[in-house]
């Protein structure tokens, strides 16, 4: 699997219920497509897939349009390969991470 890095910045108010709504149907869209995801919080999701970069956005857009958010905000995603560094992981999630990517 490939270890895809996600950042979601909806364009709503931070804290307002429709920010909070639409972060979860991010989440929901992430487990359709990625059983195995981890959320440092805020706007970043690691998820492993198999799926290219263009299809997972245009799932979460598709996704999101369906749960009644049209304007999903920004999205981005982008596999992360041989070169990603870290610094103060937990050590269960870069296990997680080394074993995935």
């Amino acid at each position: 699997m490939t270890l895809h890095l996600v950042v979601h910045r909806p364009e709503e108010t931070p804290g307002s219920e429709t920010d909070a709504a639409l972060r979860a149907a991010l989440r929901d869209a992430i487990w359709e497509v990625a059983e195995s995801h981890w959320s440092p919080g805020g706007d970043v999701v690691f998820a492993s897939s198999d799926l290219s970069p263009e299809y997972l956005v245009a799932h979460f857009r598709r996704s999101l349009a369906r749960r009644g958010f049209p304007e999903a905000g920004m999205l981005v995603v982008t596999p992360l390969g041989e070169k990603a560094a870290w610094s103060g992981m937990p050590a269960d999630v870069e296990a997680w991470i080394t074993g995935a990517a």
